[in-house]
């Protein structure tokens, strides 16, 4: 007489969903590896100073693809820009020159409206089109 049950319990480990699992967090880790970036120098800025200095006179110069040149909506020429420049920025020394120049002009005829307020001593920021 046989008193033990049949026991039909599979000792067989099945691996397939461990790989399952192995695999997605291989996914995980290569896409998180990809997203985070550590800065190139990790500095530590110092904080910001809560009475600031209202905004400074901001001169827009503007070249368009003809190298038509206009000092905040007043137009000259390529030869009077250093001396119209120099007018405007004597009544506004610690203004900031403006560049806007048209996408289809060459970088040099930008760079040279740069160079001329930067002898004049003006700070120059160049304007860019933050729509796509």
């Amino acid at each position: 007489m046989n008193l033990r049950k049949n026991s039909k319990i599979n000792t067989e480990f099945n691996a397939s969903s461990m790989t399952d699992i192995v695999f997605l967090l291989l996914i995980f880790f290569i896409i998180i590896s990809s997203v985070v970036k550590d800065p190139a120098l990790k500095l530590v800025l110092p904080k910001g100073v809560n009475n600031v200095n209202p905004v400074n006179k901001v001169i827009i110069v503007s070249v368009d693809k003809n190298l038509n040149f206009a000092i905040d909506d007043k137009k000259t020429t390529q030869e009077r820009l250093p001396s119209d420049l120099q007018l405007v920025l004597k009544d506004a020394p610690q203004a900031t020159v403006s560049v806007r120049g048209d996408k289809n002009i060459r970088y040099e005829d930008v760079m040279n409206v740069v160079m001329i307020a930067d002898k004049l001593g003006a700070k120059v920021v160049l304007a860019l089109d933050g729509s796509k």
